[in-house]
C-alpha cells in the first residue's frame, strides 16, 4: 500500500486501505503522482496538497505533499476549506427529501418560498435601460438545482451577461453577499432578501454559476425538514457516512490541522490562523456561526469526502448506510445542460456537479460518465462509476487557471492506472 502517515483520524478508515494491485491498479502508474505533486510545488503552483485515491470502495493512495504554512509540513489528516465542494452534500440533502417524497424537482420554488412568485426578469438593452417581464414560468427545484433558475451572481466566475450585471447590482444594494464571507445572519434572512429582486433570465434558458443556488436549496431542506442546515446534514448525511470532521465551523481545538492560503504563482500567504487575512479565508474561524452556507462554508479532510464520494460511486449506500436511492443518484449525474449551454470548465452540469460527456480544451476528468466539482480554494472530487473510480484532491491557494491543470494532471494519472 502507498505509505503515508496514519492519523487518528484515518484510522477510522483503515479498514477501506488495501494494495493497488488487489483493487487492478498500477503502482508504477500511482506513482506518477508524485511526479505531478512535486512539480507543482517547485513551480510554485501550490504550496501544498493531499491526494487520495480509490477504486472498489478501496484507498489505494493517501499522500500528503509540501506545506500546511511556512516550515510546517502538509499531513493527510489536514482540514481543508472544501468551499464548492459543499454543494454536491447540499444537493445530496435535498435530493434525501426527494426519496421521502417531500420535494419534487418539477415543484415551483413558490410553493415553499411564496414571494418567489412574484419575481421578474431584467432585461437591459444596449443603452443600460430595462424592462421587467413575467418569466415564462416559475422556478423549480430542478432549475436550483442545475443553475438555471436565472438566479446569478453578486461577483461573476464564468462572465456576466447584461441581465446578471444589472441583478448583481441589485444584489449589492440589498446587501447580500454570495461568496465565503461571513455574515451575522441566516440563510433564511439571504433568501428572503432574494425574493424580491429580479432574475437575470427566464428560468431554464440559462446557465448562471452562483452559491445563492444552493443557498436558496440549503433554505429549502431547513423549511421541508424543520431542521437548521447544520443539524439536519449532521444527522442524515454527516454522522451516517462517518463524516465526523466535516463541518460548517471547526472547533477551535482543531485550527492547528487547517493549512494556510497561498497565492498561486507567488506563493504569498493569504490568510493564516495568526493573522486577519481575507474575509473569504476566515469564514471557517469566525464566531458568526448561524450561516450555514452549503454553497462555499464546509471544512473537511480528504478521508471524509472520499466517504461521500464513494457513497456517490455506490449508487447511495457507504458501509451499509443508505443514504441516497440509486435513482436520486442517478438523477443527480445526468448532463442536464448539454442543450443550451456547459459549466465554466467545458461540461454540462448535473445537480451541482460537471458530468463529463466528451473530452474537451477545457478541463477533462477522468472519462465520459465520471463526474464532480471543485472547490474555490484549488480542490476537487471526481468520481468514475464505470471504473469505481474516486479521486480527491485538496489545496488551498488562489483559483487560477494554470492551479487547475494540477488538478487536471492528478484526475487523469489516477485514470491512468488503472489495470
Amino acid at each position: 500500500m502507498a505509505d503515508h502517515h496514519k492519523t487518528e483520524t484515518e484510522i477510522r478508515t483503515d479498514d477501506f486501505y488495501c494494495e493497488p494491485e488487489e483493487a487492478g491498479m498500477s503502482p508504477e502508474n500511482l506513482s506518477y503522482i508524485d511526479d505531478v505533486m512535486e512539480r507543482s510545488i517547485r513551480e510554485q503552483m501550490m504550496k501544498g496538497m493531499v491526494t487520495l485515491v480509490a477504486r472498489h470502495g478501496k484507498i489505494v493512495w493517501h499522500r500528503a505533499y509540501g506545506e500546511a504554512g511556512e516550515g510546517k509540513p502538509m499531513e493527510t489528516d489536514a482540514i481543508f476549506r472544501l468551499a464548492s465542494m459543499s454543494k454536491t452534500i447540499g444537493a445530496a440533502a435535498l435530493m434525501q427529501l426527494y426519496d421521502r417524497g417531500l420535494v419534487m424537482p418539477s415543484d415551483k420554488l413558490s410553493d415553499y418560498i411564496p414571494a418567489f412568485a412574484s419575481s421578474m426578469v431584467a432585461l437591459p438593452n444596449e443603452k443600460g435601460e430595462v424592462r421587467f417581464v413575467p418569466p415564462k414560468r416559475e422556478i423549480t427545484i430542478h432549475d436550483l438545482l442545475t443553475m438555471t433558475s436565472g438566479i446569478t451572481a453578486v461577483k461573476s466566475l464564468n462572465g456576466f451577461h447584461p441581465g446578471a450585471q444589472y441583478c448583481a447590482a441589485c444584489y449589492k444594494e440589498a446587501g447580500i453577499i454570495d461568496t465565503m464571507i461571513p455574515q451575522d445572519t441566516s440563510i433564511g434572512e439571504v433568501v428572503s432578501k432574494l425574493a424580491g429582486l429580479p432574475l437575470a433570465a427566464h428560468p431554464g434558458e440559462r446557465w448562471d454559476y452562483t452559491n445563492l443556488s444552493s443557498i436558496v436549496l440549503g433554505r429549502i431542506v431547513e423549511l421541508v425538514s424543520g431542521k437548521d442546515l447544520k443539524s439536519y446534514l449532521r444527522e442524515n448525511i454527516l454522522d451516517p457516512l462517518g463524516m465526523s470532521e466535516t463541518a460548517f465551523y471547526p472547533d477551535q481545538t482543531l485550527w492547528h490541522r487547517v493549512p494556510d492560503v497561498y497565492a498561486c504563482g507567488s506563493m504569498e500567504r493569504l490568510d493564516g490562523l495568526d493573522v486577519p487575512g481575507t474575509d473569504d479565508t476566515r469564514l471557517p474561524f469566525t464566531d458568526k456561526t448561524c450561516y450555514y452556507n452549503i454553497a462555499a462554508g464546509l471544512t473537511g479532510t480528504a478521508s471524509d469526502y472520499f466517504r461521500f464520494a464513494q457513497m456517490l460511486c455506490d449508487k447511495g449506500t457507504f458501509q451499509g448506510h443508505r443514504i441516497l436511492s440509486p435513482h436520486a443518484v442517478s438523477l443527480m449525474t445526468k448532463p442536464y445542460t448539454a442543450g443550451f449551454g456547459v459549466s465554466m470548465y467545458g461540461h454540462p452540469w448535473g445537480y451541482m456537479m460537471d458530468v463529463q460527456t466528451a473530452a474537451n480544451t477545457t478541463f477533462n476528468y477522468m472519462g465520459d460518465g465520471s463526474f464532480g466539482w471543485h472547490g474555490y480554494w484549488g480542490s476537487v472530487y471526481n468520481v468514475w462509476p464505470e471504473k469505481e473510480l474516486v479521486a480527491i484532491f485538496l489545496s488551498q491557494v488562489s483559483p487560477v487557471e494554470m492551479s487547475w491543470k494540477t488538478q487536471e494532471r492528478f484526475l487523469n494519472v489516477a485514470a491512468s492506472a488503472v489495470l
